[in-house]
């Protein structure tokens, strides 16, 4: 089993200010997943308190070319879990020192047993940055590597196989949905969340003795064919379009936990995505999306990366 590669100056980049502070905030462990084209980050609810995330990178984009490599005997497959303060840490000390470049390792450590005096081999990541008269060397301490069974249950929930009916891209309103955010978040735990194919959302709320909804409209819709075929609302108040959307069918409802919706409008702000899209998911979850621009092209979007969000449902 081996592992090794050089960071790109843009992989070291978007993993310090923005991947690795963005699932911080969700949990301190994160599953590592390398496969030979690209490298999935995942934090499950045994690593969060209840979301998925899901992070992917093409090795090509996250390393300088020819310098990857993960062999193993399940199909070059390895996973293990690492702390991602620890990581930050790594990559700021190489960014404090000025490093020129920065290699990691699958390594494994003899190390004494303890009273026993049995000598055990653990695995570590090693990172060696170096640069003019620097040759600095860190090693992080991983988990077991994955079993095969480990990885193909990894591999099973790492993305979501099933889109939602449609979607509402929240970018363009994303400060606006944080100050409802906000505004709401000291009267309950829960909100309810409804999104129309005729691009509105709805933001609800109930206290003990408040009762508190938003209104955010004109949201552009994906696919674009359900937003086309929505019915044209006639009400003029928020309670009214919400009712009549309803009515149509054209609304999705969800109750979720006011802390997983705040962070994940957070997250916009660590990672500026071009679109962020928000699903309903007729099995149980709320979906984000984030989508990029492609750092090339001006009109394109970036195919190498790829982050994703499932919130849990409660029972309303």
């Amino acid at each position: 089993m081996k592992f090794r590669g050089t960071f790109s100056d843009r992989g070291v980049r978007a993993l310090e200010k923005s991947l690795l502070p963005t699932l911080e905030k969700f949990g301190k462990t994160c599953q590592l997943l390398l496969g030979p084209e690209d490298l999935h980050l995942v934090q499950t609810s045994q690593d969060t308190d209840g979301m998925q995330i899901t992070a992917r990178w093409a090795a090509g984009v996250l390393f300088e070319p020819e310098t990857y490599k993960t062999i193993s005997k399940n199909h070059n497959l390895i996973a293990f879990v690492f702390e991602v303060p620890l990581l930050l840490r790594v990559l700021k000390a190489a960014g404090n020192n000025a490093a020129d470049s920065l290699e990691v390792k699958l390594a494994m450590r003899t190390m004494s047993g303890g009273p026993s005096s049995q000598s055990v081999s653990r695995p570590y990541l090693t990172f060696a940055s170096k640069g003019h008269n620097l040759n600095m060397t860190q090693d992080l301490p991983v988990s077991k590597p994955y079993t095969a069974a480990q990885i193909d249950e990894l591999n099973s929930v790492k993305e979501v196989t099933q889109l939602c009916l449609f979607y509402v891209d929240l970018q363009g309103e994303i400060l606006r949905l944080q100050a409802i955010a906000e505004k709401m978040k000291g009267i309950s735990s829960t909100l309810t969340l409804t999104i129309t194919r005729t691009g509105d959302l709805h933001v609800q709320v109930s206290g003990s003795s408040v009762q508190l909804g938003a209104e955010v409209r004109g949201l552009p819709v994906a696919p674009l064919s359900q937003g086309s075929n929505a019915t044209r609302l006639r009400a003029n108040s928020p309670e009214e379009r919400l009712k009549e959307s309803a009515q149509n069918n054209d609304a999705l409802t969800a109750c979720i936990q006011q802390k997983h919706f705040a962070k994940s409008l957070q997250s916009s702000q660590l990672t500026q995505p071009a679109q962020l899209y928000c699903g309903i998911a007729e099995t149980g979850y709320v979906h984000f999306m984030f989508v990029y621009k492609d750092p090339v092209r001006d009109a394109g979007f970036d195919d190498d990366i790829s982050l994703s969000y499932q919130l849990p449902v409660r029972d309303a």
